[in-house]
């Protein structure tokens, strides 16, 4: 059996953490809030590529990527030549609350029930007391 180790890329992983702690540093630097504020920090083939999902964070990042690449360059010694920022979609999903179709009243659902009573077609008389009895009854009636 494999060691767990051995399952996960070795440079993969020390990528990550070096990416994080460029991160961490960033994040100190512009005295930022890791709760409110989302921000990756990418160093590849001597640029600097800041991600963030807030557009009025971006701007004030874009005037501050010089200082952010030369204060890198001073603590890790990178030698990063260039930087940008890019903005990426926000990561949270919108939640809509679910509403029923069709408001009912207690008239509407009593008359359903009458013309279901009527009716012959099982199939339709059974649809129709569903409906008249999983409908919501509207307040104002």
């Amino acid at each position: 059996m494999k060691n767990i180790n051995d399952l996960v890329n070795s440079q993969l992983s020390s990528r990550i953490k070096s990416n994080d702690k460029l991160s961490d540093f960033v994040y100190s630097l512009l005295h930022l809030n890791k709760e409110k504020h989302k921000l990756w920090v990418i160093s590849k083939q001597q640029q600097l590529t800041i991600l963030t999902d807030n557009p009025y964070l971006a701007t004030q990042i874009n005037y501050q990527k010089d200082i952010i690449c030369k204060e890198l360059n001073r603590r890790y010694l990178l030698n990063l030549k260039t930087s940008r920022v890019k903005i990426i979609p926000p990561t949270g999903t919108i939640e809509k609350v679910r509403e029923e179709r069709f408001i009912i009243s207690e008239k509407t659902s009593e008359v359903l029930k009458n013309i279901a009573g009527d009716i012959k077609d099982e199939t339709l008389r059974e649809q129709l007391l569903k409906l008249s009895n999983t409908s919501l009854i509207n307040k104002n009636d």
